[in-house]
């Protein structure tokens, strides 16, 4: 069933390796941050950096692995054998629509429950938004947008440079939220 899938390791380019690499020093910057916050007056805080490192580091291996590939090849051998695979593309539409509004509806739960935190919180919201388009870019798997994020130079290209660029965002706002206790110390 899953023949044509196989984890991308074997075949990482610099552009993944360096990809991965953003995303782990993501992870240890944001676990960082968490261990910086003050137990109990930003409780919300450290969980949504605890939270922002375990899935900077789900997205790192996924980056190897390429989870999403495996999936599509079960929903496409799923739809072949059950008769339906000739409209996939209704389908694919429904999941797409389905999807963006799952994370419109996250987004604006995001946003409200870190309406009151710290900025370096809502920078790295930022970053995962770079992040989250990227990805449901990429689940839509529309052509021409592949192809627009294909295009650069071979070994680091358009869609790795937006990745990476969210990956830095939301790592650069986990040491803003860090050195806010540095601050706090020197006064």
């Amino acid at each position: 069933m899953i023949v044509d899938w196989q984890a991308s390791i074997a075949d990482a380019d610099l552009a993944d390796w360096i990809t991965v690499a953003a995303y782990l020093i993501a992870a240890v910057l944001t676990y960082r941050a968490a261990s910086s916050a003050r137990p109990r007056s930003e409780h919300r805080e450290r969980l949504f950096w605890l939270a922002s490192t375990a899935l900077l580091v789900f997205l790192a291996v996924n980056e190897l692995l390429d989870l999403q590939t495996l999936i599509t090849t079960i929903g496409k051998e799923h739809a072949r054998a059950n008769g339906w695979y000739e409209e996939r593309r209704t389908y694919q539409a429904i999941f797409i629509a389905a999807l963006a509004a799952a994370a419109i509806a996250f987004g604006l739960a995001v946003l409200w429950l870190i309406r009151r935190m710290h900025s370096g919180v809502k920078i790295a919201v930022l970053g995962f938004v770079f992040i989250g388009a990227f990805v449901l870019g990429r689940a839509a798997s529309f052509h021409h947008f592949d192809e627009m994020l294909g295009r650069g130079p071979d070994s680091f290209n358009y869609g790795s440079v937006q990745e990476v660029f969210g990956v830095a965002i939301v790592g650069l706002a986990a040491v803003v939220y860090r050195a806010r206790k540095k601050r706090r110390r020197r006064r």
